[in-house]
């Protein structure tokens, strides 16, 4: 039933005077509507489906970038907004830790290169900047950004930094953190 076959109906519905209480008329109104609904319905042909997104299980040969790259290493192909592996992230309780690591390594008043270069290394925990930090400690990057980064040099600005290296190749931020608090702890 078109809308202008349902308008004429529901006009001689209430031009013949019929005394309908009102739940009946609307009654009426509603049997009307819904015969009219088969109508507006939407219909798909023969072999037309809903738009839907590939299966996400496939990795992508692409690295992410952007806000993907800072939590995710391997994304699946043509869906980069499906992570497949993510990247070991921080806890609140590092997150924490690493703040007061450096809120006492500010507070001691004395600001060595040593003291200042670890604070630089914590903000850079704390930004997830695992690449640029890779970086600081002088690690070989490797041909493929989800390998761990090898060969990183002990020492950086006569601070021993061999467990936070070992951590960087091993890409733990758990590690980071422990390494960069006993390291503020031994200043």
């Amino acid at each position: 039933m078109k809308l202008p076959q349902l308008l004429a109906t529901l006009l001689l519905v209430v031009a013949s005077g019929l005394r309908l209480p009102p739940l009946s008329r609307r009654g009426v109104i509603g049997a009307a509507f819904a015969a009219s609904a088969p109508a507006l319905r939407a219909v798909a042909a023969y072999g037309e489906a809903a738009n839907q997104a590939p299966p996400a299980l496939v990795p992508s040969p692409f690295y992410p970038t952007g806000e993907m790259a800072k939590t995710c290493e391997v994304v699946a192909a043509g869906r980069e907004d499906v992570c497949l592996k993510p990247l070991k992230m921080l806890s609140a309780y590092d997150e924490m830790r690493l703040r007061k690591a450096s809120d006492a390594l500010k507070a001691a008043g004395s600001s060595t290169p040593a003291s200042d270069e670890a604070v630089r290394l914590i903000g850079l925990v704390e930004a997830k900047e695992w690449a640029t930090l890779a970086g600081e400690l002088g690690c070989t990057q490797p041909k493929t950004p989800d390998a761990a980064p090898k060969k990183c040099v002990t020492s950086v600005a006569g601070l021993d930094v061999a467990k936070l290296a070992a951590a960087v190749s091993k890409k733990d931020p758990a590690l980071m953190t422990d390494a960069l608090v006993k390291l503020a702890a031994s200043l």
